[in-house]
């Protein structure tokens, strides 16, 4: 019995899979970004990580799991992140970083895309979708956040707890990742996209709550919990196309426990852009 459970505690703590990958590199304002893509054609489902993290890292098990067919699965790593070099490391507003999306979609010839990102990149990927409307066929929000969620935590939490989190958001603004979660909360304006566009809407069925290793109190950790859900409602409204969908067995590192559920709505979207009426046909 100790032999069995020695083992299955080994293959528990092992990698799925090699971090060997052929990444291919493209010049972004002085800064070479690695990206990744299997599969083929005109489509791209293009996976964007959240706050600080190599795209590897958060979506290592669906994209080798993936099994791409009529479309391209790709992942990048925002500059100095991953595999990717940032060559002044200072803080980028949410403008710079959709910016540099568009670049790197450009110079990697990605022209038709559906969005598919995570945490925080649920906010770059709004602000590419507002700049470059008729690029983006569909958004697969992966427990994304929403710009709410910012003032609500505030006013849910105590003044210790709060203190903690603004903790955190600054040394991920000035030491760690150089991005600015309470700038990207202030960026309403630059979120709107097309309302006709396919959103797919994931959001994690089990609590996040690892916070609590910063001895938070439980009270606390259930307002992080309860007004990240009511932020998620509001990713509900952002388009007329829009459906739900509760990751059950999935916590905000969805990647860990269930990467077949993203998996599975991205075929859907496959599906479903697939059997959009064309205009060009219907004329015939």
């Amino acid at each position: 019995m100790k032999i069995l459970y020695v083992f299955f505690s080994l293959l528990i703590s092992m990698p799925l899979f090699a971090d060997d990958h052929d990444y291919r590199y493209v010049e972004v304002n002085g800064n070479q970004l690695a990206y990744l893509c299997k599969g083929s054609g005109d489509l791209t489902f293009l996976l964007i990580s959240g706050m600080g993290l190599d795209a590897h890292s958060t979506y290592k098990n669906t994209f080798h799991n993936a099994k791409p067919n009529g479309y391209q699965l790709c992942f990048y790593d925002r500059a100095g992140t991953g595999n990717s070099a940032l060559k002044n490391p200072g803080v980028r507003t949410m403008a710079e970083l959709a910016s540099e999306l568009e670049v790197l979609t450009r110079k990697a010839q990605m022209k038709q895309l559906v969005l598919v990102p995570h945490s925080f990149g649920g906010f770059i990927a709004r602000a590419f979708a507002h700049r470059n409307p008729d690029l983006i066929e569909g958004i697969i929000f992966v427990d994304s956040a929403h710009e709410s969620w910012y003032e609500d935590l505030r006013e849910s939490m105590s003044d210790s707890a709060w203190t903690i989190m603004e903790s955190i958001i600054e040394w991920e603004r000035n030491s760690h990742s150089f991005e600015d979660f309470a700038e990207a909360s202030r960026q309403s304006d630059l979120y709107s996209f097309k309302r006709d566009h396919p959103v797919i809407v994931l959001s994690r069925g089990l609590p996040h709550v690892s916070i609590r290793q910063t001895k938070m109190r439980y009270r606390d950790v259930d307002a992080y919990t309860d007004s990240w859900n009511r932020s998620q409602k509001a990713l509900h409204t952002l388009s007329e196309n829009t459906d739900v969908v509760i990751m059950k067995y999935a916590s905000h590192l969805f990647d860990e426990t269930d990467p077949w559920i993203v998996l599975e709505q991205i075929e859907k979207m496959h599906a479903k852009i697939h059997e959009k009426p064309n205009p060009a046909r219907e004329d015939l």
